[in-house]
């Protein structure tokens, strides 16, 4: 007996000692290439992780990294920082297609720039709208207003953030949002020391929906897309299994009792 216990103590000690590096489950990687990159220097490439557009400033604090989706819970990883920005630079708002028709990389160029309100001609259907620590959902038709990234060079990353029009979906107004910072690359599984964190709820969207989704910050030094799929609606028989493993759990525990 005394054998067991000092083992167990010996574990217990080596587990608590151990360095606490462990990756955070944010679901899948869901991120699809931007259709656009230098690929003129080793930091940039056709990826997104370690990326920016073309002739832009490469380093961690301008990186949009990553999308994960895990059942309907979306979240945007990046070493710019999504909710504070960086050097008097704003984080953008998340845009969201479902019918397949948007327009991205280099066919979103010639939409304007300087920040200036232009209509919805990208195709996307809902936006995920950020203001004072909250977020709210709205639907998208061609004539809403949204506002284009500031550099010329950079209309590629459009749009940046919702403006106006549409209308406001009834349940997703003013939500909280899940922020995480301070991240290592052990805990995110991508490159380049320090991450951020975002995490909102896509449960406005049917069951099994496909979608694409789009970020950006105002200079459009960098974007962000994803490609992925809304949890499924769960089949009777797998709620019904699901059911009797909790009867059979809850008797277990009272015969132990």
């Amino acid at each position: 007996m005394r054998k067991f216990l000092c083992l167990g103590v010996i574990v217990f000690i080596a587990v608590i000692s151990a360095p606490c590096a462990f990756a955070l489950d944010f679901g899948t990687n869901i991120t699809i290439p931007d259709l656009v990159s230098s690929g003129q220097k080793a930091w940039w490439g056709n990826r997104e992780d370690n990326e920016v557009e073309p002739n832009c400033v490469a380093s961690q604090s301008w990186d949009m990294e990553a999308f994960f989706l895990k059942g309907n819970t979306l979240t945007a990883v990046s070493g710019f920082n999504p909710v504070g920005g960086y050097e008097n630079t704003l984080p953008g708002d998340i845009f969201i297609d479902v019918t397949g028709d948007i327009t991205y990389g280099p066919a979103a160029n010639g939409t304007g720039y300087y920040n200036h309100t232009v209509s919805n001609s990208f195709g996307y259907d809902y936006v995920i709208s950020f203001s004072a620590g909250t977020y709210s959902v709205y639907s998208l038709d061609s004539d809403a207003q949204v506002k284009s990234v500031y550099y010329a060079q950079n209309q590629e990353s459009n749009a940046w953030r919702y403006i106006s029009g549409g209308e406001a979906l009834e349940g997703f107004q003013n939500l909280s949002y899940e922020y995480l910072s301070g991240l290592t690359d052990e805990e995110t599984g991508l490159m380049g020391g320090i991450h951020y964190a975002l995490s909102v709820d896509l449960s406005f969207l049917a069951a099994g929906t496909i979608f694409t989704c789009h970020d950006t910050m105002q200079c459009g030094n960098d974007n962000l897309m994803g490609r992925g799929t809304t949890a499924p609606v769960p089949e009777p028989a797998t709620i019904f299994i699901f059911g009797l493993g909790l009867v059979g759990l809850s008797s277990y525990m009272r015969r132990m009792k």
